[in-house]
């Protein structure tokens, strides 16, 4: 997602018109602006919708240097031996304990960078420009002390967070033939 167009949803959202997303523009309500997607994305990727990848470590001698890792360790979802099975493991520090072998590794981890002018952010397919717009409007009005509008926008974006975000039931749809 283009950090620009969330920012200009946001104001949309907020009934900002006399401010522009620019780089090197100095009006302090673009550093709210800015500050508020930074808190708004840690706090999605953190809480809500973490980012996944999986890779493959090897463990020998009872630990795994989790550094060399190709993306920034939050948590470990899940290890798995080469059956697929699950392999029993505790996270401490930057350093996976588990018995030797060769394992897939599934893990959330952090971005290497955070939001900025002209940037992009990774999120869940799930979550739409509008809804994470929503959620950077309830920071800005937050910092803003505009209270009772930060309570709105903050409860349309963790409703719609939950709507998207929860499992829903199998869906089933039946085949029909036309003659």
């Amino acid at each position: 997602m283009n950090v620009n167009e969330i920012l200009s949803k946001a104001l949309s959202l907020l009934g900002i018109t006399d401010l522009t997303v620019a780089a090197g523009n100095t009006d302090p309500r673009q550093a709210r602006l800015l500050n508020a997607i930074g808190v708004a994305y840690h706090q999605l990727i953190t809480e809500y919708a973490p980012l996944e990848k999986e890779e493959s470590i090897t463990v020998a001698g009872g630990a795994a240097d989790l550094s060399a890792l190709s993306e920034t360790l939050y948590d470990v979802v899940k290890l798995t031996d080469a059956g697929g099975e699950a392999v029993r493991c505790r996270l401490r520090g930057r350093t996976l304990l588990a018995e030797d072998g060769a394992y897939r590794l599934r893990y959330y981890y952090l971005p290497q960078s955070m939001p900025a002018i002209g940037g992009t952010v990774e999120v869940a397919p799930q979550v739409t420009l509008t809804l994470f717009a929503r959620g950077v409007a309830a920071e800005y009005a937050f910092e803003s002390m505009l209270y009772e509008e930060a309570l709105l926008h903050e409860r349309i974006y963790k409703e719609g967070l939950m709507r998207v975000l929860t499992p829903h039931a199998e869906k089933r749809v039946t085949v029909r033939r036309w003659i």
